[in-house]
């Protein structure tokens, strides 16, 4: 599961998991080293069991992480993020993972190996970076993140070369948001190594699939025109998109005490 070998770096998909209003009180970009493993079809429950022994291990062993947070996907793909400063932080992981396994025991973390990577399909491992330039956190938000369970990830595969062209289009959907104080936020998530770079991650949050299919209703009304117009303008750019639900899943997650 997630680590020690964490240096695979290959996929995608992203979450990915923090709200807008956590990014509220200091907006700078933020990277992130990501672990996402998908789970098989009918080992769910060995997996969500063993990853809870996970978070009891860790919390035992003292990982040095000021925070793990995590996410699923509705067609089984979790997601963990750590937040990084830089690539070198990524060099250290061996050693803080190391640290902790040793202080929470190895036999117990032997065991906890076989049993969760048995329900593991397979895993991969990326960088990805929020980014405040093109993220819109509005300035009061019509949720507590406490309420922001439902997860809605939007995949844009563009165009390499209008890459540019769509971040341009991307400050104009925020400009467009903020002008009409919309109170639904939502994250922009960049490539920065590890995935295909020709793909950019949007991630909104809401309370349940109902609460985010009316509250999305409810703000096309007020932008029809102008959201019709940066469709248009975007279409152009990319290649394909693509759509997944779930939830954000703190009691996955590592918080260090």
């Amino acid at each position: 599961m997630r680590i020690l070998s964490m240096f695979s770096i290959l996929f995608i998909c992203g979450i990915f998991l923090l709200t807008p209003k956590s990014f509220a009180q200091e907006m700078k970009d933020q990277l992130y080293m990501v672990r996402e493993e998908v789970v098989k079809v009918n080992m769910w429950d060995q997996y969500e069991s063993t990853s809870k022994q996970w978070v009891e291990l860790m919390t035992q062993g003292g990982l040095d992480f000021p925070y793990v947070r995590a996410s699923q996907r509705d067609d089984g793909h979790y997601y963990y993020l750590i937040p990084i400063n830089n690539y070198a932080d990524i060099d250290k992981f061996p050693g803080i993972f190391g640290s902790a396994i040793e202080k929470s025991g190895k036999d117990k973390w032997a065991n906890f190996m076989v049993e969760n990577e048995s329900s593991i399909e397979t895993h991969r491992d990326f960088v990805i970076k929020w980014s405040a330039e093109y993220s819109y956190v509005p300035k009061e938000p019509r949720l507590k993140i406490e309420d922001s369970k439902f997860v809605h990830w939007l995949f844009f595969h563009f165009k390499l070369e209008k890459r540019k062209e769509l971040l341009a289009v991307l400050k104009e959907w925020k400009k467009l948001y903020e002008e009409k104080k919309i109170n639904t936020g939502y994250s922009i998530w960049l490539v920065e190594l590890g995935l295909d770079n020709d793909m950019m991650i949007l991630t909104e949050y809401a309370k349940d699939g109902a609460d985010f299919y009316s509250t999305m209703k409810e703000n096309s009304a007020l932008i029809k025109a102008e959201e019709e117009a940066l469709w248009t303008k975007m279409a152009p750019l990319l290649t394909s998109t693509e759509q997944k639900y779930g939830s954000l899943r703190p009691d996955l997650g590592y918080v260090k005490k």
